[in-house]
């Protein structure tokens, strides 16, 4: 059976970025296994109400929870971080439990987000190099004991849909002090059609009920590509880099 690792920040990372991927390969017969580094207590409570920090990360977890089973991932591992920490944790912390879960579970692929955390979130930001750091080492590491080279992608959002989605107002501008870009369209090596799963992701993202204003903002618009797909950068083949050119094939599949 083969197996895939999402790795992310908070709740609700998963299904914005890869519902429709998970439920696919679910579906297919992969394996699914889930990393959270945290558990949101840094976020919207909506309908809730005022709650404490530990409050709001006891729901979101429960909603992640939900979320899970609704697509179909095996496990969730909470690594027990403040939400809006993880650049303050020293190097190799965070670098460490993430691999010490690769060596434990073995995936075939890793997805996590890509260098500019999607939306300029310091946490994404921050999980993504520790991500691909710890990978590098799983992936030297595995290659001494079987056959066949894990995969690292990086869940992402093309340029040209993240200024489609700000024409919008679906996106807006400015993220976490930063314009909002995406990434290359030209470094885009994989897009994973949502067709038969658009609704268990938008079931899956209604899940998130304390995240409601966003989720129902991202859903609101019909035609939003990112229901419709899901794009992310082969970033890692083992210990070989991938780097994209213009003459690569896009695929379809991971």
């Amino acid at each position: 059976m083969k197996k895939l690792l999402l790795v992310f920040a908070h709740p609700d990372d998963e299904s914005f970025t890869s519902a429709a991927t998970v439920a696919k390969y679910v579906k297919a017969g992969w394996s699914v296994d889930l990393i959270s580094a945290t558990r949101g207590e840094a976020g919207s409570s909506g309908e809730y109400g005022e709650k404490t920090s530990g409050q709001l990360g006891s729901i979101r977890q429960g909603e992640l929870q939900k979320a899970a089973r609704l697509l179909g991932i095996s496990s969730i591992t909470f690594l027990g971080y403040m939400d809006g920490t993880l650049t303050d944790e020293p190097p190799g912390e965070l670098e460490d439990k993430i691999y010490k879960k690769m060596e434990e579970l073995i995936p075939d692929c890793v997805i996590t987000f890509d260098t500019t955390g999607i939306s300029n979130h310091p946490d994404h930001i921050k999980l993504c190099y520790a991500t691909t750091f710890a990978f590098q080492k799983y992936a030297f590491w595995i290659e001494r004991q079987v056959t066949g080279a894990p995969k690292l992608y990086y869940a992402c959002v093309p340029e040209t849909v993240v200024s489609y989605l700000k024409r919008k107002k679906i996106f807006p501008e400015v993220s976490f002090g930063k314009p909002w870009l995406g990434t290359p369209d030209k470094y885009i090596t994989t897009v994973i059609s949502s067709t038969g799963f658009q609704m268990i992701k938008k079931k899956a993202l209604r899940m998130h009920v304390s995240q409601k204003e966003d989720v129902e903002r991202f859903l609101s618009f019909p035609k939003n590509p990112l229901v419709q797909q899901e794009y992310y950068i082969l970033r890692l083949e083992g210990t070989r880099e991938i780097f994209m050119s213009k003459n690569d094939r896009v695929s379809g599949s991971l």
